[in-house]
């Protein structure tokens, strides 16, 4: 049963007033999820509301949804008016824009309905592990502005600024959280849990010093070393959550395993090879394609989100778990033979050194890659990582270990472990 706070039954009192539209869209939500309802439906109603309205699509109309194009965040870009809904010209409610620190930069206009949407799905798949509207939560992200006393206060909220994660900083929100019993979970990137990880694991704190209930984790994977030691540490559920600000919340895993349950109430996921358009095979690498059920603004159908995943799902046209995330498509780099290889083979990799604050692995040509490594003077020689790296990289890999103090994150406030600066030649036709 979920616990109702004062501020979530002023929020849900709030939304009565106004037509019950954010509780609507979460019973929506709630039944699609925990049903075998498919939202096929809404799938075709928002490709018909793009024929109709959305210049690009004008001249697709198909009753094949797989003859639509996959789209990028350039096309978007390139072509922004082109992709706006002409009926929501003057509708536009709200503008998520990306930061552009793994990609290309854009801005994505919603309308109220979509907004609303998106409100119900984030307070859904919080409860389902925990974090029930209204309680009290620390939430570490690049914030451009300073939230006053009195929003803090309206939000519950405790607000970290990720850009500046020194050690002042980080013994003040281990403090925050020894001392603030109502704060029930925390929501960051795993670039963040693993300095504060870092950090708190060498105190020896132990779970009985916190009353944190739920940690929800976004952006990236967590390594597993850092899934380790936050466990230790806090005692409560680790949550992967996969998002975007394009569009919201599209799968988020369970208290119980590591599956990633596919967002279906809101979105349409397909899986399509490195090379096409074509869907992958279960158990198969492929490109994350997404389809937003409920912007009606700026309808996002089959858009390449740049990220890469595995599902083991039967049928491919109706993925509903993922059962793994391996990165963006950008940070893959290639052995010296000019294989690919995920980021997450990369981090498999490098669990083997324990003891390391920090890693990124760099690929600048063919086969001349940078590892940087933080803590790793007197623990680690640099033939360590040269040996190793050349069993999966190839004897031809040539491979300068960089000792660092520090591998500061990006701009956002996110952190790349690998980077690929080696534009791979194009093959000839």
């Amino acid at each position: 049963m979920v616990r109702k706070t004062l501020r979530g039954t002023v929020f849900w009192g709030m939304d009565a007033l106004k037509g019950k539209t954010i509780k609507q869209n979460y019973n929506d939500i709630k039944q699609i999820m925990e049903s075998n309802t498919s939202n096929l439906k809404q799938l075709q109603s928002i490709c018909n509301h793009a024929y109709d309205t959305v210049p690009f699509y004008n001249p697709l109309k198909s009753s094949n949804f797989s003859d639509l194009p996959v789209v990028t965040k350039n096309h978007y870009k390139e072509m922004y008016t082109s992709f706006q809904s002409q009926k929501h010209l003057n509708n536009v409610y709200h503008q998520m824009s990306t930061s552009g620190s793994t990609g290309t930069p854009f801005t994505v206009n919603q309308d109220r309905a979509k907004r609303e949407r998106t409100m119900a799905e984030v307070i859904y798949f919080n409860e389902i592990e925990g974090q029930t509207l209204g309680q009290k939560y620390m939430y570490f992200k690049a914030w451009p502005e300073k939230k006053t006393t009195i929003e803090k206060l309206k939000q519950n909220l405790v607000p970290i600024d990720i850009l500046r994660l020194d050690e002042e900083a980080l013994e003040s929100i281990r403090r925050t959280l020894q001392n603030d019993k109502h704060i029930n979970s925390c929501l960051a990137y795993a670039s963040s849990y693993e300095i504060l990880s870092n950090y708190i694991y060498e105190k020896g704190d132990t779970p009985d010093m916190y009353n944190l209930k739920v940690i929800f984790s976004s952006s990236s994977l967590l390594k597993e070393e850092t899934r380790e030691k936050l466990e230790k540490i806090f005692g409560c559920p680790i949550i992967d959550r996969y998002s975007n600000q394009e569009n919201g919340i599209l799968a988020q895993t369970k208290s119980n395993d590591r599956v990633f349950r596919v967002n279906r109430a809101s979105y349409f996921i397909e899986l399509l090879k490195l090379d096409s358009d074509e869907p992958v095979n279960p158990g198969e690498l492929g490109r994350i394609v997404v389809t937003d059920l409920y912007n009606h603004a700026m309808p996002i159908i089959r858009y390449d989100t740049g990220d890469l995943a595995i599902s083991d799902d039967l049928d491919r046209h109706n993925i509903s778990t993922l059962r793994s995330i391996q990165g963006r498509r950008i940070d893959m780099v290639y052995d010296a033979q000019g294989n690919v290889l995920t980021p997450h083979t990369i981090s498999v990799h490098m669990k083997r050194y324990k003891k390391l604050k920090q890693w990124q692995f760099i690929q600048e040509d063919k086969t001349y890659y940078i590892l940087k490594v933080n803590g790793a003077e007197g623990i680690y020689a640099e033939n360590d990582f040269i040996d190793s790296f050349k069993g999966i990289l190839g004897e031809d890999a040539r491979i300068d270990v960089k000792f660092v103090n520090e591998i500061p994150v990006l701009a956002s406030g996110k952190f790349k472990n690998t980077i690929c600066n080696y534009k791979v030649p194009e093959k000839v036709k």
